[in-house]
């Protein structure tokens, strides 16, 4: 594979870098020399050759079996994908120039964006401090690394944000903060002495807009300068596990979906991050069902019992929550594919009675009992009055039986779980 087919013309592509395992790498001639001049760039200890590195890693990248999880389709080009990151896009053609099964990688554009990033015109992970308010640290950062502070160890994780809709770079700082905060004074202190980083995304037109995409698409649409944030996100993701580091990730409202979107791509690829990594969906519009799905599907830390946290607004109950129904199906996913064959019946119980719970707070006593009173062919006076003893008195009637107190519990169905899980165990 060292040369090309006799049939190519004299002006054709010519391999740039150092052959190696994987797939070969073309570029034009003015396109090759602008690569040779950044990995020359790549071995200065500067601000320009830090980006240089960033640059000259991900088009090694290209060389791997599998495109890098910061890639994607470009729309309408079946062989053309865009390499995407914070201050630069590398457009490529797969193609086999050999005639054999070995395609090979012809670069077809690279496009510099660091002035889109720097005037907040493209998302861009951002280093942030804090003097009386929150605000950028320097430039963005083409890469996810550890600071003095947060080192990216266990005990000093690497605090990172994604913005939902928000006015413009440093409004979403401030909001961000508080949501990595939840509130918590001692959090805040911490967080202004050590900082944070933004991935921050570009807001659209308006919070109407962003609201309607999430009502109409039930939070499984994304906007285009979402869907770039989401590769940004993933190849950082990656870029952390590939350093070791430990990270935990906080999303504000629309932040959510480029966070899910994230971790589905990672997914994809079938990324073991190890547990050093973990998520907080704050004020969520995309469903927590899909984020616990992945975050167990990539080896997460799951630690956490309290990993989201939303108001009662209607993007969230839709997108977020699935109209109320998003925690019953993590715990029907939890059933099936995480918890141990001796311990399935109390969990099947407490989902069966979450369940019976969500129904008459969602449809009330009537509703749940003409329901059922349908479903069974039965009487509907007589369902209503057995559905509403049932919800009165199941609580009273579990904590009253032996053994029902032997344990802290967290509601009736985790009652009820414990009673039947520990019924041989005492």
């Amino acid at each position: 594979m060292g040369h090309l087919q006799t049939t190519q013309s004299a002006a054709a592509l010519k391999a740039w870098g150092q052959r190696g395992p994987g797939r070969s790498i073309f570029a034009s001639g003015d396109h090759r020399k602008l690569l040779d001049n950044f990995h020359q760039l790549s071995t200065h200890q500067s601000s320009e050759g830090y980006h240089a590195q960033s640059l000259v890693k991900a088009v090694e990248s290209l060389r791997g079996a599998v495109s890098p999880v910061n890639s994607m389709l470009k729309p309408k080009h079946p062989t053309r994908r865009l390499l995407v990151a914070g201050g630069f896009e590398i457009e490529y053609e797969l193609n086999s120039y050999f005639g054999d099964c070995q395609t090979d990688v012809e670069i077809v554009d690279i496009r510099l964006l660091g002035n889109d990033a720097n005037d907040e015109r493209r998302p861009a992970l951002w280093k942030t401090r804090f003097d009386d308010r929150w605000l950028p640290d320097g430039e963005p950062r083409p890469k996810l690394m550890g600071t003095s502070t947060q080192v990216g160890s266990a005990e000093a994780p690497l605090k990172l944000g994604i913005n939902g809709q928000g006015e413009g770079l440093r409004d979403s700082l401030q909001v961000v903060a508080k949501h990595i905060s939840r509130g918590d004074k001692k959090m805040r202190t911490n967080l202004e002495r050590n900082g944070y980083q933004l991935v921050y995304v570009p807001p659209e037109s308006g919070a109407w807009a962003a609201g309607w995409r999430t009502l109409k698409s039930l939070g499984k649409s994304g906007s285009e300068q979402q869907r770039l944030a989401a590769r940004i996100v993933a190849g950082h993701m990656l870029g952390a596990h590939q350093q070791r580091l430990h990270v935990e990730w906080t999303s504000q409202g629309e932040g959510a979906w480029v966070l899910i979107e994230a971790m589905q791509h990672l997914k994809h690829q079938n990324i073991d991050l190890e547990q050093r990594q973990k998520i907080f969906l704050s004020d969520h519009t995309r469903s927590q069902f899909e984020a616990d799905r992945c975050r167990r599907a990539l080896n997460m830390n799951i630690g956490d019992e309290k990993w989201h946290s939303a108001a009662g607004g209607v993007p969230q109950e839709v997108g977020g929550r699935n109209f109320g129904l998003a925690p019953l199906l993590s715990e029907g996913n939890e059933l099936i594919h995480h918890t141990p064959r001796g311990e399935r019946l109390g969990q099947t119980v407490k989902i069966c009675w979450e369940l019976g719970d969500y129904l008459v707070k969602k449809w009330g006593t009537a509703g749940t009992a003409a329901g059922l009173a349908v479903a069974t062919g039965g009487n509907a006076a007589l369902a209503v009055a057995v559905v509403k003893a049932l919800h009165m008195a199941t609580p009273m009637l579990i904590s009253s039986l032996p053994g029902a107190r032997d344990h802290y519990f967290k509601s009736t169905g985790d009652q009820l779980r414990q009673l039947i899980n520990n019924r041989d165990k005492r």
